[in-house]
């Protein structure tokens, strides 16, 4: 995959000739994946669906550049805009400064809100799962009378935008929904990958101003966060890039042509903001100042599990209300499984979920 830099979203007509490729051969690449199931050590513990998934998706990834993504996905609003009507959500999409979208997937202005950032490498838009993954956990909040509303943040993503954008327009929506009425305490902060990144670098950002961008500060702390397979590494040299490189549902290849599209527009003194394994030595301190509770999820299966355990604990030492949970034989982004394979039940992690974030409240 080369990572020559062009329109988002622009393909070549030989890559318009790889995605009919891909289209055409993923059944075949599904069909022997499944037939494989029983002698598969990590394949024959999950379901027929969930095989046949993760063997579409990784199959897309080895196949396809992330131009070549963009062009079927569009913009995280397209994908919004697309999946609403599907649970019965009319769109209301809020322009905010910075030029960031809010996309409100409830009626806004209830007590809490859950916000949500998707991740994608700072490449990719919002899958419809992960976007149905949080408005379950939030329909499950409200079942429990959390009365929370939740909205996914559309941020800029490459070649459109550079580092320090997003989080400039991560600063611009906590901003807005603090003069929107939300409390501090009454704001989650919910992501996966990338996007759970771009939290982590949010609250970097509060301890250590990155130059160029505004300071910003919270006058007490956020009510908590999830961070869902948080990418906090691009280099590929942890153990877990070796042992896990045929487990994963993201394969290493991609997750190098992502880095190198992005890496080399971030000045290498900044690196750390989004490579926070890399950060200096008590570069978290005070986060437990910024935020009530921390929830960090890691597939054991997945190439950046030894990355997010030392993360993890950087974070724990310095917030004691901190959790690691390594999910056993889980991918990259284990708890969205289930609707990744349109499974007819979503299983355990939506109520693990909710019922992490209800006791924030009690």
């Amino acid at each position: 995959m080369t990572s020559t830099t062009r329109p988002y979203g622009q393909i070549t007509g030989l890559e318009t000739l790889g995605l009919f490729g891909a289209v055409l051969t993923m059944p075949f690449v599904q069909a022997l994946r499944l037939l494989k199931k029983p002698f598969n050590e990590h394949d024959r513990v999950r379901t027929w669906r969930r095989v046949k998934a993760d063997a579409g998706f990784g199959y897309a990834v080895s196949v396809l550049n992330a131009y070549q993504i963009q062009f079927v996905d569009g913009s995280t609003t397209k994908v919004y805009e697309k999946w609403a009507p599907t649970v019965g959500v009319k769109p209301d999409i809020e322009k905010i400064d910075e030029g960031a979208n809010l996309l409100w997937a409830t009626p806004r202005k209830r007590k809490r809100v859950l916000v949500y950032l998707h991740g994608g490498g700072y490449v990719l838009p919002a899958p419809p799962f992960s976007i149905g993954f949080w408005k379950h956990v939030t329909d499950n909040l409200n079942k429990k009378d959390e009365d929370t509303s939740l909205v996914i943040v559309e941020y800029g993503l490459y070649p459109k935008v550079e580092f320090p954008v997003p989080l400039k327009q991560m600063i611009a929506t906590v901003k807005h929904l603090f003069s929107a009425g939300y409390k501090p305490e009454d704001i989650l902060l919910v992501g996966d990958s990338a996007g759970a990144g771009l939290i982590v670098q949010l609250f970097a950002h509060i301890l250590h101003p990155v130059p160029g961008v505004p300071e910003f500060s919270i006058p007490s702390p956020l009510a908590g966060t999830v961070l869902i397979s948080p990418f906090v590494a691009m280099d590929v040299t942890s153990p877990s890039f070796t042992s896990n490189a045929h487990s994963d549902i993201f394969s290493v290849d991609f997750f190098v042509h992502l880095r190198d599209l992005v890496k080399p527009t971030i000045p290498e003194s900044l690196l750390h903001y989004v490579e926070p394994v890399k950060a200096p030595r008590e570069w978290f301190k005070g986060i437990d100042k910024l935020v009530s509770r921390v929830y960090i999820t890691s597939g054991d299966s997945e190439v950046l599990r030894d990355d997010i355990k030392q993360f993890s604990e950087e974070i724990h030492a310095f917030h004691k209300d901190a959790t690691w949970v390594n999910i056993p034989n889980g991918t990259h982004n284990e708890p969205y499984g289930t609707l990744v394979a349109g499974e007819p039940e979503v299983g355990e992690w939506p109520t693990k979920v909710t019922d992490w974030i209800a006791a924030a409240s009690r």
